[in-house]
């Protein structure tokens, strides 16, 4: 019996190591790559991602699409256009459960105190770590913006433009293939008119003269 319960002991130690290996696998993965489709486990088609598995990132000169779902720090749905409407600003797209990525919000809001020249910043969760197990990335918004209100205050964020957008990475219509996004957290500079001034991907070592 004590053979047995030892046993036991040793599998369930390497069933959590290998669930836990799988889950950090995931989080290593760029955002945007092709695991298999959100709902039946398929591979999504070329077709179904915009005629090529990775689409072409907005770039310089692009306008920046902000037609999708987005909620604000009381779950309400938000127009992200009217937010940066007439205003040069910068959005940036990060993932909460990722820290390197929630620390580059804290170095952003630094330097643009700074150096930004009152440019309008806008930070965006694109979040879907567990989002398929709770019924998808919108049945999560609550949890997602719980979130926040908690990085907000530990982070001593002064921003006040805070938002969660639902973020399928396997959907067509997800923030991040939408965008053609390859990591997370990416920095996007707009003009007054939404158009693309300069685009940073990753954490940066920011100075003076980037934006």
């Amino acid at each position: 019996m004590k053979i047995r319960a030892s046993q036991n002991r040793v599998r369930g130690r390497i069933k959590s190591t290998c669930t836990f290996m799988s889950l950090a696998s995931l989080l290593a993965l760029p955002v945007g790559t092709a695991l298999a489709d959100s709902k039946d486990g398929t591979f999504p088609t070329a077709e179904q991602v915009g005629g090529q598995v990775y689409i072409d990132p907005v770039a310089v000169g692009n306008k920046l699409p902000l037609d999708f779902d987005a909620y604000g720090m009381n779950s309400e749905k938000v127009d992200l256009g009217k937010v940066v409407q007439g205003k040069r600003s910068m959005v940036v797209f990060f993932i909460s459960a990722v820290p390197i990525s929630v620390n580059e919000l804290v170095k952003i809001e630094n330097f643009t105190s700074r150096h930004g020249r009152g440019i309008n910043v806008v930070f965006i969760n694109a979040d879907t770590v567990g989002a398929a197990l709770m019924g998808g990335p919108k049945a999560v918004i609550p949890n997602s913006v719980k979130t926040m209100h908690v990085l907000k205050k530990e982070q001593s964020l002064k921003t006040t433009s805070l938002y969660v957008a639902p973020n399928d990475a396997l959907s067509a219509e997800g923030v991040s293939t939408r965008l053609g996004i390859r990591g997370l957290p990416t920095s996007f500079v707009i003009d007054k008119n939404g158009v693309v001034e300069k685009v940073f991907v990753g954490p940066q070592d920011w100075k003076k003269g980037d934006i």
